[in-house]
């Protein structure tokens, strides 16, 4: 089996325009040396987070 034979089926337009939509804040664990950063979601803190090692973060906008 390759990874080719099962690749996810595109999605309609309509499809595509009923996903959900809403933004993301980020934290550094220290302000004047970060050591990782944490995304999250503020209206789902509680279940909807992501922290990584801040050597290994990248800008959104690098992911073009």
């Amino acid at each position: 089996m390759h990874a080719s034979d099962d690749l996810p089926k595109l999605r309609d337009a309509a499809v595509l325009d009923d996903l959900p939509e809403f933004e993301l804040r980020y934290l550094f664990d220290d302000g004047s040396d970060p050591s990782s950063v944490t995304v999250y979601d503020p209206e789902t803190l509680e279940t909807t987070w992501i922290t990584v090692d801040a050597d290994a973060a990248v800008s959104l906008d690098d992911l073009q």
